[in-house]
Protein backbone atom coordinates (compact mmCIF):
# COMPACT_ATOMS: atom_id res chain seq x y z
CA UNK A 1 0.00 0.00 0.00
CA UNK A 2 1.21 3.47 -0.97
CA UNK A 3 1.10 6.19 1.46
CA UNK A 4 1.79 10.29 1.69
CA UNK A 5 3.39 12.14 3.92
CA UNK A 6 1.78 14.47 6.97
CA UNK A 7 3.17 16.18 9.84
CA UNK A 8 2.09 13.98 13.25
CA UNK A 9 -0.20 15.75 15.33
CA UNK A 10 -1.54 14.48 19.04
CA UNK A 11 -4.27 12.94 19.37
CA UNK A 12 -6.98 11.45 21.46
CA UNK A 13 -9.84 9.93 21.59
CA UNK A 14 -13.08 9.45 23.39
CA UNK A 15 -14.95 7.23 25.47
CA UNK A 16 -17.00 4.13 24.86
CA UNK A 17 -16.35 3.57 21.68
CA UNK A 18 -16.16 -0.60 22.42
CA UNK A 19 -18.98 -1.05 24.59
CA UNK A 20 -20.60 -2.94 21.11
CA UNK A 21 -17.43 -5.20 21.00
CA UNK A 22 -19.36 -8.59 22.04
CA UNK A 23 -22.22 -7.89 20.22
CA UNK A 24 -20.35 -7.19 17.19
CA UNK A 25 -17.76 -10.21 17.49
CA UNK A 26 -21.35 -12.33 17.84
CA UNK A 27 -21.94 -11.40 14.44
CA UNK A 28 -18.78 -11.48 12.87
CA UNK A 29 -18.38 -14.85 10.94
CA UNK A 30 -15.20 -15.00 9.94
CA UNK A 31 -11.64 -16.27 11.22
CA UNK A 32 -10.33 -13.14 11.43
CA UNK A 33 -7.41 -13.40 14.54
CA UNK A 34 -8.96 -10.34 16.91
CA UNK A 35 -12.65 -10.53 16.06
CA UNK A 36 -14.38 -10.79 19.16
CA UNK A 37 -11.31 -10.17 21.73
CA UNK A 38 -12.01 -7.49 24.32
CA UNK A 39 -10.14 -3.99 24.21
CA UNK A 40 -8.28 -2.46 26.68
CA UNK A 41 -9.32 -0.33 29.26
CA UNK A 42 -7.79 2.66 27.88
CA UNK A 43 -9.04 1.93 24.60
CA UNK A 44 -12.80 1.40 26.03
CA UNK A 45 -11.97 5.61 26.85
CA UNK A 46 -11.79 6.21 23.58
CA UNK A 47 -15.33 6.05 21.43
CA UNK A 48 -18.28 7.47 22.44
CA UNK A 49 -17.24 10.01 19.31
CA UNK A 50 -17.08 6.99 17.02
CA UNK A 51 -19.74 4.21 18.09
CA UNK A 52 -22.84 5.57 19.83
CA UNK A 53 -23.86 3.06 22.61
CA UNK A 54 -25.39 -0.27 21.05
CA UNK A 55 -24.16 0.92 17.50
CA UNK A 56 -22.57 -2.38 17.23
CA UNK A 57 -25.66 -4.46 17.12
CA UNK A 58 -26.27 -6.31 13.98
CA UNK A 59 -22.33 -5.91 12.68
CA UNK A 60 -21.63 -8.16 10.38
CA UNK A 61 -17.75 -9.50 8.51
CA UNK A 62 -18.72 -8.15 5.17
CA UNK A 63 -18.81 -10.07 1.89
CA UNK A 64 -21.31 -9.30 -0.51
CA UNK A 65 -24.71 -7.33 -0.30
CA UNK A 66 -26.81 -6.99 3.27
CA UNK A 67 -26.67 -4.42 5.15
CA UNK A 68 -23.53 -2.14 5.08
CA UNK A 69 -22.33 -3.53 2.04
CA UNK A 70 -20.63 -0.76 0.12
CA UNK A 71 -19.14 -1.88 -3.66
CA UNK A 72 -16.95 -5.29 -4.81
CA UNK A 73 -17.57 -7.00 -1.09
CA UNK A 74 -16.33 -3.48 0.76
CA UNK A 75 -19.04 -2.98 4.19
CA UNK A 76 -19.23 0.27 5.56
CA UNK A 77 -18.92 -0.99 9.43
CA UNK A 78 -20.18 3.01 9.79
CA UNK A 79 -23.31 2.12 9.82
CA UNK A 80 -22.83 0.06 12.43
CA UNK A 81 -20.57 2.05 14.97
CA UNK A 82 -20.73 5.30 13.48
CA UNK A 83 -17.68 7.35 11.50
CA UNK A 84 -14.79 7.47 12.77
CA UNK A 85 -11.54 10.40 12.58
CA UNK A 86 -9.13 11.82 14.92
CA UNK A 87 -10.01 15.12 16.74
CA UNK A 88 -9.91 18.24 15.04
CA UNK A 89 -10.09 16.04 11.63
CA UNK A 90 -13.42 15.06 9.59
CA UNK A 91 -15.16 11.99 10.45
CA UNK A 92 -14.84 9.43 7.68
CA UNK A 93 -16.92 6.11 7.20
CA UNK A 94 -15.08 2.95 8.62
CA UNK A 95 -14.63 0.46 5.38
CA UNK A 96 -13.70 -3.06 5.80
CA UNK A 97 -12.04 -3.94 2.20
CA UNK A 98 -12.69 -7.16 0.44
CA UNK A 99 -9.47 -8.42 -0.82
CA UNK A 100 -9.95 -10.74 -4.35
CA UNK A 101 -9.88 -13.70 -2.15
CA UNK A 102 -12.78 -13.20 -0.56
CA UNK A 103 -11.31 -12.47 2.90
CA UNK A 104 -12.56 -9.09 4.31
CA UNK A 105 -11.83 -8.11 8.27
CA UNK A 106 -14.99 -8.11 10.88
CA UNK A 107 -15.98 -4.65 12.08
CA UNK A 108 -14.93 -5.64 15.49
CA UNK A 109 -11.11 -6.29 14.42
CA UNK A 110 -11.51 -2.70 11.92
CA UNK A 111 -13.01 -0.23 14.89
CA UNK A 112 -10.56 -1.96 16.88
CA UNK A 113 -7.18 -1.22 14.86
CA UNK A 114 -8.60 2.17 14.02
CA UNK A 115 -8.77 3.57 17.22
CA UNK A 116 -5.26 1.88 18.20
CA UNK A 117 -3.68 3.73 15.02
CA UNK A 118 -6.00 7.26 16.34
CA UNK A 119 -3.98 6.59 19.50
CA UNK A 120 -0.69 6.44 18.71
CA UNK A 121 -0.62 9.10 16.06
CA UNK A 122 2.14 11.18 17.97
CA UNK A 123 4.37 8.35 17.65
CA UNK A 124 3.87 7.77 14.53
CA UNK A 125 6.79 7.36 12.04
CA UNK A 126 7.45 10.72 10.09
CA UNK A 127 5.17 13.20 7.96
CA UNK A 128 3.42 9.84 6.46
CA UNK A 129 1.69 9.24 10.15
CA UNK A 130 2.97 5.59 9.58
CA UNK A 131 2.40 3.28 12.60
CA UNK A 132 3.86 -0.13 12.47
CA UNK A 133 2.40 -3.38 14.89
CA UNK A 134 -1.23 -2.24 15.25
CA UNK A 135 -2.95 -5.11 17.33
CA UNK A 136 0.69 -7.01 16.86
CA UNK A 137 0.13 -7.08 13.30
CA UNK A 138 -1.06 -4.19 10.99
CA UNK A 139 0.36 -1.17 9.28
CA UNK A 140 -1.63 1.76 9.19
CA UNK A 141 -0.91 5.09 7.57
CA UNK A 142 -2.43 8.38 5.53
CA UNK A 143 -2.99 6.77 1.83
CA UNK A 144 -1.30 8.09 -1.10
CA UNK A 145 -3.03 11.12 -2.27
CA UNK A 146 -4.80 12.05 1.00
CA UNK A 147 -3.78 16.11 1.62
CA UNK A 148 -3.26 17.58 4.87
CA UNK A 149 -5.55 16.54 7.93
CA UNK A 150 -8.62 15.81 5.11
CA UNK A 151 -6.46 12.61 4.59
CA UNK A 152 -8.11 9.32 4.26
CA UNK A 153 -6.20 6.47 6.47
CA UNK A 154 -5.50 2.79 5.14
CA UNK A 155 -4.22 -0.32 7.07
CA UNK A 156 -3.27 -3.21 6.12
CA UNK A 157 -1.32 -6.89 7.13
CA UNK A 158 1.47 -7.82 5.50
CA UNK A 159 2.02 -10.69 3.62
CA UNK A 160 -1.91 -11.25 3.93
CA UNK A 161 -4.80 -9.81 1.97
CA UNK A 162 -6.48 -7.76 5.14
CA UNK A 163 -7.24 -4.39 4.44
CA UNK A 164 -9.41 -1.71 5.81
CA UNK A 165 -9.56 1.98 4.97
CA UNK A 166 -11.68 5.11 6.18
CA UNK A 167 -13.35 7.19 3.20
CA UNK A 168 -15.39 10.12 3.11
CA UNK A 169 -18.59 9.47 3.48
CA UNK A 170 -20.56 9.17 0.48
CA UNK A 171 -22.76 11.94 1.33
CA UNK A 172 -19.96 14.73 1.82
CA UNK A 173 -19.69 17.54 -0.63
CA UNK A 174 -23.67 16.99 -1.91
CA UNK A 175 -24.92 20.64 -2.20
CA UNK A 176 -27.91 21.08 1.16
CA UNK A 177 -31.42 20.80 -0.37
CA UNK A 178 -32.94 24.09 -0.48
CA UNK A 179 -36.32 25.38 -0.53
CA UNK A 180 -36.92 28.93 -1.96
CA UNK A 181 -33.14 30.35 -2.94
CA UNK A 182 -33.02 33.62 -4.35
CA UNK A 183 -36.93 34.25 -4.72
CA UNK A 184 -39.67 36.46 -3.69
CA UNK A 185 -42.61 34.89 -1.78
CA UNK A 186 -45.59 36.16 -0.14
CA UNK A 187 -46.27 34.06 3.18
CA UNK A 188 -48.59 34.21 6.20
CA UNK A 189 -46.18 33.75 9.56
CA UNK A 190 -47.51 31.30 11.95
CA UNK A 191 -45.02 30.61 14.54
CA UNK A 192 -41.33 31.04 15.82
CA UNK A 193 -39.00 27.49 16.89
CA UNK A 194 -36.71 28.93 18.96
CA UNK A 195 -34.94 25.64 19.15
CA UNK A 196 -33.83 26.21 15.91
CA UNK A 197 -33.94 29.22 15.37
CA UNK A 198 -36.64 29.57 12.47
CA UNK A 199 -39.74 31.32 11.38
CA UNK A 200 -42.43 29.26 10.27
CA UNK A 201 -44.78 29.95 7.61
CA UNK A 202 -47.25 29.08 4.86
CA UNK A 203 -47.40 30.05 1.24
CA UNK A 204 -49.74 32.74 0.35
CA UNK A 205 -51.32 33.78 -2.77
CA UNK A 206 -53.18 37.36 -3.32
CA UNK A 207 -56.77 36.82 -5.74
CA UNK A 208 -58.84 39.59 -7.06
CA UNK A 209 -56.37 41.73 -6.33
CA UNK A 210 -58.23 43.08 -3.07
CA UNK A 211 -56.26 45.07 -0.92
CA UNK A 212 -57.33 43.08 2.41
CA UNK A 213 -56.02 39.87 4.36
CA UNK A 214 -59.30 37.76 3.13
CA UNK A 215 -57.84 38.10 -0.05
CA UNK A 216 -55.09 36.40 0.16
CA UNK A 217 -54.78 32.36 0.67
CA UNK A 218 -52.44 29.40 1.30
CA UNK A 219 -51.12 28.13 -1.75
CA UNK A 220 -50.36 24.62 -0.96
CA UNK A 221 -51.27 24.00 2.87
CA UNK A 222 -47.57 23.27 3.73
CA UNK A 223 -45.77 24.91 6.28
CA UNK A 224 -42.33 25.61 5.71
CA UNK A 225 -39.69 27.07 8.24
CA UNK A 226 -36.13 29.63 7.54
CA UNK A 227 -34.33 30.96 9.11
CA UNK A 228 -33.83 34.97 9.52
CA UNK A 229 -30.49 36.26 7.95
CA UNK A 230 -28.41 37.88 10.48
CA UNK A 231 -28.72 41.86 10.71
CA UNK A 232 -31.80 41.21 8.42
CA UNK A 233 -34.34 43.90 7.42
CA UNK A 234 -37.76 43.75 8.61
CA UNK A 235 -39.90 46.75 7.46
CA UNK A 236 -43.61 47.34 9.26
CA UNK A 237 -47.10 48.25 7.63
CA UNK A 238 -49.08 49.30 10.78
CA UNK A 239 -48.88 46.33 12.98
CA UNK A 240 -45.68 44.65 13.11
CA UNK A 241 -44.21 47.55 14.41
CA UNK A 242 -47.28 50.01 15.06
CA UNK A 243 -46.58 53.57 14.60
CA UNK A 244 -48.61 56.79 14.20
CA UNK A 245 -49.28 56.14 10.67
CA UNK A 246 -49.84 53.72 7.97
CA UNK A 247 -46.15 53.25 6.46
CA UNK A 248 -46.17 51.66 2.95
CA UNK A 249 -44.82 51.99 -0.65
CA UNK A 250 -47.16 52.11 -3.62
CA UNK A 251 -47.41 48.50 -3.71
CA UNK A 252 -48.76 48.06 -0.27
CA UNK A 253 -45.60 46.82 1.18
CA UNK A 254 -44.69 48.32 4.59
CA UNK A 255 -41.72 50.40 4.56
CA UNK A 256 -41.53 51.13 8.25
CA UNK A 257 -38.36 50.31 9.76
CA UNK A 258 -38.57 47.51 12.17
CA UNK A 259 -36.61 44.92 14.01
CA UNK A 260 -36.07 40.94 14.05
CA UNK A 261 -36.29 41.09 17.65
CA UNK A 262 -39.90 42.91 17.13
CA UNK A 263 -41.11 40.42 14.49
CA UNK A 264 -39.72 37.74 16.65
CA UNK A 265 -41.58 38.77 19.64
CA UNK A 266 -44.58 38.99 17.88
CA UNK A 267 -44.62 35.26 16.04
CA UNK A 268 -43.76 34.10 19.80
CA UNK A 269 -47.09 35.92 21.44
CA UNK A 270 -49.01 34.04 18.46
CA UNK A 271 -49.71 36.95 16.01
CA UNK A 272 -50.26 35.80 12.40
CA UNK A 273 -48.22 38.16 10.21
CA UNK A 274 -49.06 38.34 6.55
CA UNK A 275 -46.23 39.66 4.61
CA UNK A 276 -43.04 39.29 1.36
CA UNK A 277 -40.13 37.68 2.37
CA UNK A 278 -37.13 37.71 0.13
CA UNK A 279 -34.89 34.86 0.21
CA UNK A 280 -30.88 34.88 -0.08
CA UNK A 281 -28.84 31.57 -1.96
CA UNK A 282 -28.79 29.94 1.44
CA UNK A 283 -32.00 29.66 2.31
CA UNK A 284 -31.90 32.75 4.87
CA UNK A 285 -34.78 35.19 4.94
CA UNK A 286 -33.18 38.80 4.02
CA UNK A 287 -35.93 40.70 3.77
CA UNK A 288 -39.21 40.96 5.47
CA UNK A 289 -42.00 43.35 4.26
CA UNK A 290 -45.20 43.40 5.84
CA UNK A 291 -48.22 43.32 3.57
CA UNK A 292 -50.83 46.21 4.06
CA UNK A 293 -54.62 45.57 4.57
CA UNK A 294 -56.70 47.59 6.77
Amino acid sequence: MEFTAKKTIKTAMVAGAFAATALLSACSGNSVAGNGSPVKNEMATAAAEQVPEGGGQGAATGGSGGAGAVSNGDVDCSKYGGQVGAPGRPKMDLIAVAATDGTTPGCTEAFTVITEYYQKLPQAEGPGERVLDVQGKWTCARQAGSEGSQGAVGCSVPNDSLQLETRPSAAAGKAPVRKFPNTTQAVQFTGYDAGVRMVRFQLVTRQDGGPDNSHYVPLDGKTYRLPLQKGGQVLSAATLCPGESVTIDGQGYGNGPCGQDQLLQRLKDGKSILAQISVNGDDQITTVKEIYHP
